[in-house]
């Protein structure tokens, strides 16, 4: 998935505002994790994911988690991808 978006293989601007570490968190976003679950599994305090969490909601310009999974669902090409 990281490689897909690295690679670029369609441009979306929203997408394209996100840094490394908030696309990896979107992923996780997309397949259903809690901030403590992203937390654990990427070593960053909770918080940390929150305020990442916060982030990648507003540059998406949405309002909540389950719209950034829909954004998600509704940008990825192959399963686990996104396009960009």
């Amino acid at each position: 998935m990281l490689e897909r978006l690295r690679s670029g293989a369609q441009s979306d601007s929203k997408v394209d505002q996100l840094n490394d570490q908030e696309r990896r968190i979107l992923v996780l976003i997309g397949e259903g994790m809690t901030n403590r679950q992203i937390g654990e599994n990427m070593h960053l305090a909770e918080k940390t994911v929150k305020n990442y969490v916060s982030s990648i909601l507003s540059k998406l310009e949405v309002a909540r988690r389950a719209e950034a999974a829909a954004y998600l669902a509704r940008h990825t090409t192959t399963p686990g991808s996104v396009a960009e």
